[in-house]
């Protein structure tokens, strides 16, 4: 079983869990209120807060999820949508306080803000033996920013921004939405916010400048930089398609990932045409052609013709060599 993404858009992707649940008449309602209504547990709540709802399942006080919704999430207006994850968790068997959002604003909202410090002032998260909070991106940032709601709780950020501050980030040019919202109350530099949070896993790619310059503003001593090269903006699903999402979410967790642990998962995720097209990119970059032909021929060699023909192709345009034949190509 693995945390399940859509097709992502333009800058980001949208994990789900299990395909989307609904009742047998062809009711479309969301899986998290099924298991509200027909499970053993029936415990919980759903909160609109107009531009943001908060969905509460219960299923005991050993481990909370808070998962934030992503971008693509945000845009997302099916009536059976689900928060992020929701599958994932629900199979795992943990509580999940799912923040969903309705506007791509970086959770700035001061009415999310005051339910969340009302919760955590209630003692809401003290219930629980365990609590993480993960998002990717949009949702990265969110976990990350809110971190100081549950002292000693375990973030796990893919790809997430540390802010949109301009006067902080001046050099992020994406996300032109999220940098209009104001960003002038509290919760605006997740670098500073996480501070008080356990750990701090961010999974990021280092190679893809943006998302190096924002994880490099964490620098608290609970962060742990866990790096998923040639991923760009797309972690998360880098690690999906590698089968390593559902494994590295589940022993952050429960309290046994390491970093030496994930490198040594992400080994598989080096499979992948995905990351090796990333080493050909680079190779290209670099005035290294020939690499880039030898990383084609071993593409072809290991079974994946089909994206060895395609790149093929292209280097044959950009150098006139062809890397099946390591010589020139005849005028």
């Amino acid at each position: 079983m693995s945390l399940h993404a859509a097709t992502p858009d333009d800058d980001d992707e949208r994990p789900e869990g299990e395909p989307a649940r609904s009742d047998q008449a062809g009711n479309p309602a969301p899986g998290w209120l099924v298991d509200l209504r027909r499970s053993d547990h029936r415990r919980g709540f759903y909160q609109s807060l107009g531009n943001y709802a908060l969905v509460f399942t219960d299923r005991g006080s050993d481990q909370l999820i808070v998962s934030f919704d992503n971008l693509s999430s945000a845009r997302d207006e099916a009536i059976g949508r689900e928060p992020w994850g929701y599958g994932f968790v629900a199979n795992n068997g943990w509580s999940q306080l799912g923040v969903m959002a309705f506007t791509p604003r970086w959770f700035r909202d001061p009415a999310l803000f005051a339910v969340l410090e009302d919760m955590a002032a209630s003692g809401f998260f003290r219930r629980f033996r365990s609590v993480t909070l993960t998002g990717t991106s949009m949702g990265g940032y969110a976990a990350c920013a809110f971190a100081r709601l549950v002292p000693g709780c375990t973030v796990v950020a893919f790809s997430p921004q540390s802010t949109l501050r301009k006067d902080l980030v001046p050099w992020e040019t994406r996300f032109a939405a999220g940098r209009k919202a104001d960003w002038s109350g509290p919760y605006a530099d997740a670098a500073a916010d996480c501070a008080a949070a356990g750990r701090v896993f961010l999974i990021h790619d280092p190679l893809f400048e943006p998302d190096r310059q924002h994880a490099a503003r964490f620098c608290h001593a609970n962060t742990v930089p866990l790096p998923v090269r040639h991923s760009g903006h797309k972690s998360a699903l880098f690690l999906r398609r590698a089968g390593l999402l559902s494994t590295i979410m589940r022993e952050a967790v429960e309290g046994g990932l390491t970093a030496a642990r994930f490198h040594a998962l992400c080994r598989e995720g080096r499979k992948l045409p995905w990351y090796r097209r990333g080493v050909i990119e680079r190779a290209y970059a670099r005035g290294r052609p020939e690499l880039a032909a030898r990383v084609i021929r071993y593409m072809r060699q290991r079974g994946q013709a089909y994206a060895a023909h395609i790149l093929r192709k292209r280097h044959l345009a950009m150098t006139g060599m062809d890397p099946f034949l390591t010589r020139a190509r005849t005028p």
